[in-house]
């Protein structure tokens, strides 16, 4: 079975184990930078680690690429359903989300797991997200964040137009 029939697999199934989701993440091909750019939603990929629902919680949408410098890394959708940035800092209360005032992290291409990839480096974090390509509009998203023994993984889907802010 290739990697994107895994991925899907696994996605229908509504969740797996993080060894299954690092062989998919490997066997995917890489992103170039110029493909992630524009807004895509969200969702999760359930492989048990702790972040697992929490995002889902917070009515989490996605993310923006808008260049390089500028990325909008957390989007969340609210109660009238427009889509606003998230300041991505550490905060004891989440229930206190601080809109962002442009772009909070940045694209660079990144060796990772054996592939040079598409990742988006926080601003004030010390996290990586990773990306492989499921197909033109389907992402598989692999936080590495410093100091956690497992990633967390995501799904990212393109969308054409967001709900306006």
């Amino acid at each position: 079975m290739d990697a994107a029939a895994e991925f899907w697999a696994a996605r229908k199934q509504g969740e797996t184990d993080v060894h299954t989701a690092c062989r998919i993440f490997e066997k995917l091909e890489a992103v170039a930078l110029e493909e992630l750019l524009g807004t895509w939603e969200g969702h999760e990929f359930r492989t048990g680690h702790p972040l697992d629902g929490v995002l889902k919680k917070l009515n989490w949408y996605g993310k923006a690429f808008h260049d390089a410098e500028n990325v909008d890394p957390l989007l969340f959708k609210g109660l009238n359903g427009n889509v606003f940035a998230v300041d991505p800092v550490p905060i004891m209360d989440m229930r206190k989300l601080v809109k962002a005032k442009g772009g909070k992290a940045r694209m660079r291409r990144v060796e990772h797991r054996g592939k040079s990839s598409a990742a988006m480096v926080y601003d004030h974090l010390p996290i990586i997200d990773h990306f492989r390509k499921v197909d033109q509009k389907v992402l598989l998203g692999m936080m590495d964040h410093k100091g956690d023994k497992e990633p967390y993984f995501f799904i990212l889907e393109k969308v054409e137009t967001v709900p306006e802010a």
